[in-house]
């Protein structure tokens, strides 16, 4: 099977590096906030510009680190409709969402984010980037930029993550830069923020002032030094698998685009990370169970109508025909030139057979 985690080839590529991590933190007694988050970190805040940035569990980690350090709880939160679970979740439970429809490219749409939000949580679905200083003309209030599928990606020129009064990233399996598990970042330039995003990750008081009484609520959020030290040592090699994607993905699309598939590409202001092939096609259902059952792991991506079934009831359009018609195909840097080559010969034989 073609899968989007390719963990074996993950490892052997990186075996050197991953089993050094490995030793030194069990011969060490490294657990968290320790020599490993601070790389990951420093290679965040080196590639976004960023003056501040946590390590947490998780992206949805670093989700709800936002949420108490921004605090947002029991506040109005511009979401869209069209989101995966990750994303979603923390708002409908602490806050009170207000869920907006997204564009025929998976991002939001930027006119119809509402007003009297105290706050807007954004996301770059398959690495392609919201257009930032749209948002900025439109929205006044604080912005969650989740740049986990777009670590890599650029937005008119410059490195993705700086947009936002927190800017996240996840480095689960599948990520543009993966671990063997979970581990998140949040980011930021304000240092106020800063001091509450260090208190929310560690429940309630900074890192260092363990012993010390608790400032505001938290939870335990901070960053793990195995994950860490999985997800920092693949930063050496970003460029070139981000050249790897683009490389495996303009074949896809250059020999498949005569099809009756839509293909969700980045817009001109932007400079994609590549991190799935995504798509939209009728039939979706049938489309997913052909490829599966030859070999392909195509997925569904976001299926789940957050307003009609957490929000108001309202319809959201673009939000319930992406959710019904799109889906995504595995590209992964690991990937072998037979197996693009399979998956282009699968799409192309299941059109012909129609």
């Amino acid at each position: 099977m073609i899968q989007q985690k390719k963990y074996k080839e993950q490892y052997v590529s990186l075996q050197k590096e991953y089993d050094a991590v490995y030793k030194d933190i069990m011969r060490n007694g490294l657990d968290t906030n320790g020599p490993y988050t601070k790389k990951l970190e420093d290679s965040i805040k080196e590639i976004t510009g960023r003056k501040y940035a946590f390590a947490t569990i998780s992206g949805t980690g670093a989700i709800w680190a936002a949420i108490y350090a921004l605090d947002l709880i029991g506040k109005k939160v511009a979401i869209a409709g069209y989101n995966y679970e990750a994303c979603a979740n923390p708002f409908i439970t602490l806050c009170k969402p207000v869920f907006f429809d997204c564009d025929e490219d998976m991002l939001i749409d930027v006119d119809k984010i509402p007003k009297n939000c105290e706050a807007l949580m954004l996301v770059n679905y398959n690495g392609n980037v919201v257009d930032y200083d749209k948002v900025r003309s439109k929205f006044k209030g604080k912005i969650i930029a989740d740049c986990s599928q777009s670590l890599g990606a650029k937005y008119k020129g410059r490195n993705d993550g700086f947009f936002g009064d927190v800017s996240i990233f996840a480095f689960g399996g599948g990520k543009p830069m993966g671990t063997r598990g979970f581990a998140g970042i949040i980011a930021t330039d304000n240092k106020q923020l800063a001091h509450r995003i260090d208190c929310a990750i560690n429940l309630g008081k900074p890192a260092r002032s363990r012993y010390s009484k608790s400032e505001m609520l938290g939870f335990r959020g901070a960053g793990q030094e195995l994950q860490c030290g999985l997800a920092h040592a693949g930063f050496k090699h970003l460029c070139k698998w981000q050249k790897r994607r683009q490389t495996i993905i303009r074949r896809v699309w250059a020999e498949l685009e005569h099809l009756p598939i839509r293909f969700i590409k980045h817009r001109a202001y932007c400079e994609s990370s590549y991190h799935k092939i995504p798509l939209e096609v009728d039939k979706r259902e049938k489309f997913i169970r052909y490829m599966k059952d030859n070999g392909v792991e195509a997925r569904f991506t976001y299926v789940t109508n957050w307003s009609e079934i957490f929000g108001t009831g309202k319809v959201l359009p673009m939000s319930k025909r992406l959710s019904n018609n799109t889906c995504n195909l595995p590209l992964s840097p690991f990937m072998k030139d037979a197996e693009v080559g399979k998956i282009i010969k699968l799409v192309k034989q299941y059109f012909n057979k129609g």
